[in-house]
């Protein structure tokens, strides 16, 4: 196929130039009018495979001279009006030049390749298809965003990363990414109004359509030497109804009024269709809003163009009903692709970039993963297994997945946080995901604090392309047992537009070197002695606050050193490592500086430089401020949401959180801080009117951490707990719970005392008080049976946590240390119950 349209496109200009009569006729009526059709059919990156001006703009790159500049920032932001502007310019030529005028036709194909192979002697990769070709915004309107089915990439053997969010690698990421684009929303909205203008100027320059269906304008040559002098006659008119006009004043002036004009229809389609989607209360975001008029801007400029493109000439076949089956096709078309286009969505891209990566990772052998990535039959085969093995591995694939789509820049981090949908079908609870989300941030912050390792998916490619191409380069070296060849590494090099830096990287990690672990070890090392430090100045000011954060800054160092041990096993002696790790668990400073300066020796030098520049820029930092709040607020930038919100809570309880601090963290990417932010302007407001803001879901995770029974939980099951749970205020002598009524919601008493009494005979008799830190109702939610005493508010009142029963459960379930501390607590009461 892209030999026949090579061979058809190099034909072109001379057939036009050698049969006058008929170019115009052929090559606008047929071959460019069936263009569109057979893109939408074929698909987008088949036709970016076979497209000839492609072919010519990679001509330098298979002569081993490619272009190396890469597009500007400008150019990336604004390419849509450049390619537009060129469009326009190529409809313009039409009118006063190359609709019937052999010659002109000729001149402007060759000008067309020899502008593509410039431009790839000039720019890297596909620079001209993305950014400056005429036709590449008519392909991706009439296909974004995937084609009527699937086909394979058409990114480049060579990636260079010529392009951020490259259609060729995948065309629906760069369409969601790019939708919000001022550039892209000008050109869509104004295209169907250019492609209907075009055509009406056929009717306004001869007052007639037979001037048009005729086809009496596919055989006019020298057009261009009239274009420009005012009109004389009906043949020369710019416009029937003001003939002096210069065609080509007369024609620009359409091109770009109709333009305008549909710019701003489409752009008040937008509003109209955007309030209409929220009050029906479907998808009413501005990006879905978008994406339906863009498939309405699609749907009508291809409609349009087909309701003229090829007419002159199939009019003409009058034996057979050429037009209305050309319509029929035409309309099928186009209905079906926008019937699909208006079900897809940027969060059923996400669900779906998501499933192909989680069957990418299936492990499960004896199960063949489904075909169709949104048939609920792959989550429910996972969902039936329910052994403890089977869903730590599906957490596993699932953890792989969410890692693989954020790092190729195909789904945001905030998008993944919206799929409930999809977790509830895999089975992944809350706190699960929440965990894989830290676990990713520490990985993704840690890449931030190393430029080698921050990364598109088109840099990823580019540089994975690239290692294959040098590694099979070194593996002939060293079969051949001969030198490198410079001049080669250079030539690779250019070709695939890396960077020595980039180069070197590579290299380390093909020949194994210690270099690409420095940037990770050097991170880790850093949060080690803040960890420590911050610990330290949070010790001297003990509160309940701070010691969930100790617990916090604890758990960050521990993993913190052990992945720096599992990383100096590679480049370390072994027995140092473990002096390293006895050193770095101290709270004695200079006993981790002995144990650091030891571990210095053992490594490489340029990793020990890297590691011991991190270890003393931390130091250096972290021993500068003078004030606990200042440590507090360096916390806010840590890699884990916990210590970011307990962190914020501490500084407000310090006064210290306000203003513009709770702006900025009101943007984190972890729900628990912006609840935090919340609560604290709330509590500001309510300062001000006398009100009480109530507990914060950090608050609640501290309420329960000071009950013995909740003490050891991790962060995440805290936090599960904390939101299983609504603050209670009981009056004096009110009851909290009354026997012999069921109850499902355990008490956890975070302020006053109750009194549990029974009733016998008798009459009402005290058996227990229970005061804050204690819990009461576990049994009724343990064991289904009505409440075996009644539970009254203490003389000076109660505050509690009505905790969910079944979240208790879960937890009792889940946690050994809370099943084992009910017991004993159960224990108690029993041995207390039998002495009276």
């Amino acid at each position: 196929m892209r030999g026949f349209a090579l061979i058809v496109f190099i034909t072109i200009p001379v057939f036009a130039y050698l049969v006058q009569a008929v170019a115009g006729r052929v090559v606008w009526t047929i071959v460019v009018a069936a263009l569109p059709l057979f893109i939408v059919l074929v698909g987008y990156h088949r036709w970016r495979n076979i497209c000839p001006l492609a072919f010519f703009a990679q001509i330098p790159a298979r002569l081993r001279k490619p272009g190396k500049k890469k597009a500007s920032n400008w150019l990336e932001a604004n390419y849509y009006f450049v390619v537009f502007s060129i469009f326009l310019c190529c409809l313009w030529i039409r009118l006063i030049a190359t609709n019937g005028d052999g010659l002109a036709i000729s001149v402007f194909f060759i000008s067309l390749s020899l502008a593509a192979l410039t431009c790839g002697a000039i720019y890297t990769g596909k620079t001209w298809c993305n950014h400056f070709c005429p036709v590449s915004f008519v392909e991706k309107i009439y296909t974004e965003p995937h084609g009527l089915r699937r086909t394979e990439n058409s990114q480049c053997e060579k990636c260079s990363a010529c392009k951020q969010f490259c259609p060729d690698i995948n065309q629906e990421n760069g369409y969601w990414k790019e939708i919000n684009l001022r550039s892209k929303s000008a050109v869509y909205f104004a295209f169907p109004g250019l492609v209907f203008g075009f055509y009406f100027y056929y009717y306004l320059q001869a007052g007639t359509w037979e001037y048009y269906f005729g086809g009496g304008w596919t055989n006019e040559p020298g057009m261009i030497w009239r274009a420009f002098l005012p009109g004389r006659d009906a043949a020369s008119a710019g416009l029937f109804f003001l003939p002096v006009v210069p065609r080509a004043l007369a024609a620009m002036l359409t091109l770009a009024l109709f333009a305008l004009l549909s710019f701003v229809v489409f752009s008040l389609l937008e509003r109209l269709i955007g309030n209409w989607l929220r009050r029906r209360q479907a998808e009413g975001d501005a990006k879905y809003v978008r994406h339906v008029v863009f498939s309405l801007a699609a749907f009508t400029a291809f409609i349009i163009f087909y309701s003229f493109a090829g007419q002159p000439s199939l009019r003409k076949l009058k034996f057979l009903p050429a037009p209305q089956l050309v319509n029929l096709i035409v309309v099928t078309t186009a209905t079906l692709f926008l019937v699909q286009r208006l079900r897809q969505t940027s969060t059923v891209f996400a669900e779906e970039t998501l499933a192909r990566s989680i069957i990418k990772h299936w492990q499960w052998t004896d199960i063949r993963p489904p075909k169709d990535l949104r048939e609920a039959f792959l989550v429910h085969r996972i969902k039936t297994r329910e052994s403890d093995r089977e869903a730590v591995k599906a957490l596993a694939v699932y953890r792989d997945a969410v890692r693989e789509v954020i790092a190729n820049g195909f789904v945001a981090r905030e998008e993944v946080n919206l799929l409930e949908h999809l977790r509830g079908r895999l089975h992944i609870k809350k706190s699960d995901h929440e965990k894989v989300m830290a676990l990713l941030a520490k990985e993704e912050r840690t890449l931030l604090n190393d430029a080698a390792g921050q990364s598109n998916v088109e840099k990823r490619l580019q540089l994975a392309t690239y290692a294959r191409a040098l590694q099979n380069f070194i593996e002939r070296v060293i079969a051949a047992k001969g030198d490198p060849d410079d001049t080669f590494i250079v030539r690779l090099r250019s070709e695939y537009a890396v960077t020595k830096a980039e180069h070197m990287a590579v290299l380390d990690e093909l020949l194994g070197g210690a270099s690409a672990l420095t940037g990770k070890l050097g991170e880790e090392l850093r949060t080690i002695e803040r960890s420590a430090l911050t610990i330290k100045a949070l010790e001297l000011n003990p509160s309940v606050t701070h010691d969930l954060l100790v617990s916090l800054l604890q758990r960050r160092r521990a993993e913190a050193v052990e992945s720096l041990m599992r990383a100096l096993n590679f480049a370390a002696d072994e027995n140092n490592v473990e002096a390293l790790r006895d050193a770095l668990y101290s709270s004695d400073e200079a006993l981790r500086q002995t144990g650091v300066q030891q571990l210095r020796a053992s490594l490489p030098p340029a990793v020990a430089e890297r590691l011991m520049s991190a270890y003393g820029e931390a130091v250096m930092v972290e021993a500068a401020p003078p004030s606990l709040v200042e440590v507090l607020e360096a916390r806010l930038r840590s890699v884990d949401p916990y210590v970011r919100a307990v962190a914020l809570l501490a500084l407000s309880e310090r006064g210290a959180a306000a203003g513009r601090l709770l702006e900025a963290m009101n943007n984190d990417e972890h729900e628990l801080v912006r609840d935090t932010v919340g609560h604290l302007l709330k509590s500001i407001n309510s300062q001000s009117s006398g009100d009480r803001a109530g507990l914060c879901t950090v608050e609640k995770m501290i309420a329960l951490r000071s009950v013995p029974l909740f003490a050891h939980l991790p962060p995440e099951d805290l936090l599960e707990l904390a939101r299983a749970s609504h603050e209670a205020e009981f009056q004096p002598g009110a009851d909290l719970c009354v026997e012999g009524e069921s109850g499902n919601e355990v008490f956890i008493l975070i302020a006053g005392n109750v009194e549990v009494i029974a009733t016998d005979a008798e009459g009402e008799k005290l058996i227990a008080t229970e005061q804050a830190g204690g819990f009461i109702g576990e049994l009724a939610v343990l064991d289904p049976a009505p409440r075996s005493a009644r539970v009254r508010a203490g003389k000076l009142g109660t505050r509690v946590l009505r905790l969910d029963g079944e979240a208790f459960r879960h937890a009792v379930a889940e946690e050994s240390s809370i099943a084992t501390n009910v017991i004993r607590v159960l224990a108690r009461r029993l041995r207390r119950a039998s002495k009276t």
